[in-house]
């Protein structure tokens, strides 16, 4: 086994011929694309169906908000209720 530590030669340097380079170029390329493709499906997906439901979210609290205001306000409570009588045996 060969450890880092006890190595008394150093590594050799790394290989820079063209298919090292060209694998290197490959990858970048790959994540420029990635990328890209993440940036695109934001700005033309994401962003209008976020912008399409405020709207209708913003639409729909103004309707309910106006539902509200047009109910007749008497002070009344509208509610069922029992009346529970206790006997004595």
């Amino acid at each position: 086994m060969e450890y880092v530590v006890f190595r008394s030669r150093p590594t050799p340097p790394r290989s820079s011929g063209f298919l090292t380079l060209l694998v290197r170029l490959l990858a970048l390329a790959a994540a420029g694309i990635a990328m890209l493709a993440i940036v695109l499906v934001g700005l033309f997906v994401v962003l209008p169906v976020l912008f399409v439901g405020g709207a209708a979210l913003y639409f729909y609290l103004r309707r309910q908000m106006r539902r509200a205001q047009s109910r007749p306000q008497d002070d009344i409570i509208d509610a069922e209720y029992t009346i529970v009588e206790r006997r004595d045996p």
